[in-house]
């Protein structure tokens, strides 16, 4: 579990709203996609492990992992399911 910061919280839901139905989010640090559906944010793509990243297939595994285990608990704190659609 990670530390929820007030402020990012507050800011997914400000972005969560600020998008349209169906409105993408892109979120290049850990290589996600997102949608927008309903209320709920969607994670329809991820960017795969690529020989060229400064980092193994295992860490880009475990970077991913817990960038999407801080997204959640963030959105949720706001009041925004994600449902991971990218597998």
């Amino acid at each position: 579990m990670t530390t929820l910061d007030p402020h990012h919280v507050a800011w997914c839901r400000n972005h969560f709203d600020s998008l349209r139905e169906g409105g993408a989010w892109g979120f290049p640090n850990a290589g996600f996609v997102f949608r927008k559906r309903g209320d709920k944010f969607i994670l329809t793509d991820r960017m795969p492990w690529d020989p060229k990243f400064p980092m193994n297939k295992a860490a880009w595994s475990r970077h991913q992992r817990r960038w999407l285990e801080s997204t959640i608990e963030h959105f949720a704190a706001a009041g925004i399911e994600i449902i991971d659609e990218s597998r």
